[in-house]
């Protein structure tokens, strides 16, 4: 068999959201990075394979909370590429986000089965690519376990955890009193299809019977509404069984059960009472179930229930969230106590900060794990391991690995040494944390801002890249087309750099990929509040203006622009928008 060898400066396992942000990160920041993955799509749960919904801070709609950098950049690429909200074409977006880096070497239906380690380091891991029958053996300084499986514990002997911690150990008020190697079980989807006609279902043999309404043991009739395609062409339901197994090597087993009641749950309500399910046909079901949790990593610092429900002031902040405890019955869709919810919903403090001490291992000197697999406790996890939470993590991960290889240092020597540089770097790529006000450049700040329209242009220089509704704050200029702002110098500045946030209506409710499809599709466009077109102009030295960079047909909302010009001022001219005649400019800088 033919075997490839990589040497690079960080390696990745694992394509979910949290994976891709990661490997995404590290490469724009310079880093030589290989992500290896083991399906034939990235987004891991999120991905055409098994479809859940992303979901992150941003399901408290009336505030803007929802999680930015990368996970917006790839949100706001769906609503611009996908108007359809094709499964096909999300694959299509996540896949083009790593595909036009060219420090990243993307390496798909590459399983990760082997690893080397020496003096607490993992040096080499060996993946089996099945498509091309290669072995691809990747040498790195750095590694990223994005597999929320912790796959690349065994191979070095990282220190993990899994299930339940007993209420003592960290005084969390909902922990179980005993500690138990029990987990959130796995999980398949189903969607139906209105045909507008009677559609017959006939069961597989193999698939479980549940004639009797008395009988029905799966718990899940409280989705019926759900399951009957309310908002017309489509709608879904899951399944979730096996937090009592072991979610890992009991994987398959768990797909089999989830497969014979999912498709037993279906024949009772098409031929088993009447369910109003007559006109609907089965679209779709996944094949590889979605998983929750089953190992953790620990880290130098144990995220907890407690941490997300005080809203920890962490100094070493690189991430947030916001989704409650969202704690899943172990048994899942076959629980029997009937007055059993399938989960229980636990507030937190939101946002809420996660520590960088939270996402490296504390025994591996070169290991950072990011996704579902952070070191947290179960209840902390059952808040941490949403996706659009894991995909801000790895995006924390992958910019401190980065800077782990330039400096040649250790991921615990980055929060050691280099917390200030990646903080502000984090926030520099518009990931929020809060708390923290972002450095402003000294040519920006030391410039006289004005606005041809007036309003509050100082905003553009706070620091504060979204509203603060706490503080009644907009922290934004708002502009009309034809209206600018500029920066005027006391002398002429030499500048490298223009960096813009524009405003992407981060209160919107839809959010990535739909769970219903109307009967006449979706029609999505980018955020009708988002600048459309702009241009920076600078002063000549004889007073006049000249274009030095143009935004066209922009779809997102952080923008970063090189310049190379020695100018003594500036303007930012907004020319076209999204559809709103106002719109909201939260940064504008150069540098």
């Amino acid at each position: 068999m033919r075997t490839i060898h990589h040497n690079v400066d960080i390696c990745v396992v694992g394509g979910g959201l949290s994976g891709l942000c990661a490997a995404v990160a590290a490469a724009r920041h310079g880093a030589k990075t290989v992500l290896m993955h083991d399906r034939p799509v990235l987004g891991g749960n999120a991905s055409s394979e098994i479809r859940v919904w992303v979901q992150g801070a941003y399901g408290s709609w009336d505030r803007s909370v929802r999680e930015t950098g990368i996970v917006e950049e790839i949100m706001l690429d769906t609503l611009r590429q996908n108007p359809q909200a094709s499964w096909s074409m999300w694959d299509a977006v996540l896949f083009g986000l790593a595909d036009r880096e060219p420090n990243l070497t993307l390496l798909l239906n590459c399983a990760c089965t082997d690893g080397t380690a020496s003096d607490n380091r993992l040096n080499q891991v060996k993946g089996w690519q099945s498509t091309s029958q290669t072995w691809h053996e990747v040498e790195a300084e750095l590694f990223v376990d994005a597999s929320g499986d912790s796959i690349l514990a065994p191979f070095c002997g990282a220190e993990l955890r899994r299930g339940h911690e007993s209420r003592s150990e960290f005084n969390e008020p909902n922990a179980w009193p005993e500690a138990a190697p029990i987990t959130m079980g796995n999980s398949i989807m189903f969607i139906w299809r209105d045909m507008g006609r009677p559609v017959p279902f006939v069961k597989p043999d193999w698939a479980y019977s549940y004639p009797d309404e008395e009988g029905f043991v799966p718990k899940h009739s409280e989705r019926i509404p759900e399951m009957m395609a309310p908002n017309g062409a489509r709608g879904c339901f899951y399944v979730e069984l096996g937090g009592r197994l072991d979610t890992v090597h009991d994987a398959e087993q768990i797909r089999d059960e989830l497969l014979k009641v999912g498709l037993g749950i279906i024949d009772h309500l098409k031929n088993h009472g009447d369910h109003g399910a007559e006109n609907l046909a089965v679209e779709w079901f996944g094949m590889l179930p979605g998983k929750r949790e089953s190992w953790r990593y620990v880290g130098d610092y144990v995220f907890t229930q407690n941490d997300a429900a005080a809203g920890t002031a962490f100094p070493d902040i690189v991430a947030s969230g916001g989704w409650p405890v969202d704690d899943h019955h172990p048994d899942g869709s076959l629980r029997r106590d009937e007055a059993e919810s399938d989960h229980v919903w636990h507030p937190v403090k939101c946002p809420y900060g996660i520590p960088y001490r939270s996402l490296y291992s504390r025994n591996v000197e070169n290991l950072f794990c990011a996704g579902r697999n952070i070191s947290a406790t179960h209840l902390g996890l059952c808040t941490t391991r949403v996706m659009a939470t894991c995909a801000v993590i790895g995006q924390a991960v992958g910019t401190a690995a980065s800077l782990a290889a330039a400096h040649g240092c250790s991921p615990r020597q980055v929060g050691e040494r280099h917390l200030t540089e990646l903080q502000t770097q984090l926030m520099a790529d518009d990931c929020w944390l809060p708390g923290r006000v972002r450095p402003i450049p000294k040519e920006t700040l030391e410039a006289r801002v004005s606005a041809a329209n007036g309003g509050d242009v100082e905003a553009l220089r706070n620091g504060h890249d979204r509203e603060d509704e706490d503080n009644e704050r907009l922290n934004a200029w708002t502009a009309k087309p034809g209206d600018w702002a500029e920066y005027r110098f006391d002398s002429p500045r030499q500048l490298s750099q223009c960096r813009l946030v524009f405003d992407s209506h981060l209160k919107r409710k839809w959010n990535n990929m739909p769970l219903y499809y109307p009967k006449d599709g979706w029609d999505l466009k980018p955020p009708a509040t988002l600048v459309k077109t702009c241009r920076l102009l600078a002063e000549t030295n004889d007073g006049q203006w000249t274009q030095v960079a143009v935004v066209d047909d922009n779809a997102q909302r952080l923008i970063k622009l090189p310049l190379d010009i020695k100018t003594n001022a500036v303007r930012l001219v907004i020319d076209e928008t999204w559809g709103n005649e106002d719109v909201n400019i939260f940064a504008w800088e150069v540098s």
